[in-house]
């Protein structure tokens, strides 16, 4: 399927994150899922989440898929088109929400990209879990972020919308961006468009809700030249979430 695809001369790399939604969904739309992600979306590496990569997609590409476990028969992926890719090893309070793994680009560099689900809790928080989560990779993106390249995507079920919608009710919405920006790490999102952009369309809200987010360290941050939100019909078809889609210049 991308025996097509060259690095020649190349300086971008495409970084998306998407929740396939694949619990709620049938198996024809989610072959739909991927048959759009794989054909229809020029991406190096997908931050994927609430998926099960079939078996053409662990064929074709390299694949770090964990599942959640328990209740949750689908979990959390990072796929790369033709780029070398090896899990990291770390502590891990929720193995298939959170993934990590070194990508080598053609000049090898290496990028360490991070895919993150916010599980809701059985207190029904998921900033409880974003927290644990960051406080796993704390050692990481502390200690050696003068020596990696970040990438860190995924559905974090927190929003920074959340405080204005209901007026600083649950504070530990802003918390989470506010440890990832002490980590070093940058909103990409937020740096393109100056604001939120949709990403989730919430069945009992009418609120454009932004849950989806690419952070990437500042060296990286930098060379950012494109982001943008993926809606269309497929698009809603297959998933309550939006594709995040950004280029690099590197």
């Amino acid at each position: 399927m991308f025996d097509n695809y060259l690095w020649e001369d190349a300086v971008n790399l495409t970084v998306l994150t998407w929740n396939m939604d694949h619990w709620k969904r049938t198996n024809e739309q989610r072959n739909t899922a991927w048959k759009y992600l794989t054909e229809n979306i020029s991406f190096d590496v997908a931050l994927l989440q609430e998926c099960v990569p079939p078996h053409e997609i662990n064929d074709l590409n390299n694949v770090i898929y964990r599942e959640i476990g328990g209740r949750r028969n689908w979990g959390s992926a990072i796929v790369t088109l033709n780029l070398p890719v090896r899990e990291l090893e770390l502590k891990n309070s929720y193995p298939g929400a959170l993934v990590a793994a070194e990508v080598t680009l053609p000049d090898d560099t290496v990028i360490t990209a991070i895919s993150l689900y916010g599980m809701i809790d059985s207190d029904g928080y998921a900033t409880l879990t974003i927290h644990r989560m960051l406080s796993d990779l704390t050692p990481l993106l502390h200690k050696e972020r003068s020596k990696r390249l970040f990438i860190i995507g995924g559905d974090l079920n927190v929003s920074l919308q959340w405080d204005e919608q209901y007026n600083n009710r649950d504070p530990a919405h802003k918390i989470v961006f506010d440890r990832l920006e002490d980590l070093g790490l940058i909103n990409c999102t937020y740096q393109y468009y100056q604001g939120h952009i949709q990403t989730n369309r919430h069945p009992r809200s009418s609120v454009p809700w932004q849950n989806d987010y690419i952070f990437a360290s500042k060296k990286i941050s930098n060379k950012l030249v494109s982001c943008h939100v993926i809606e269309n019909e497929i698009i809603r078809e297959t998933s309550d979430h939006n594709p995040v889609v950004t280029t690099f210049n590197i």
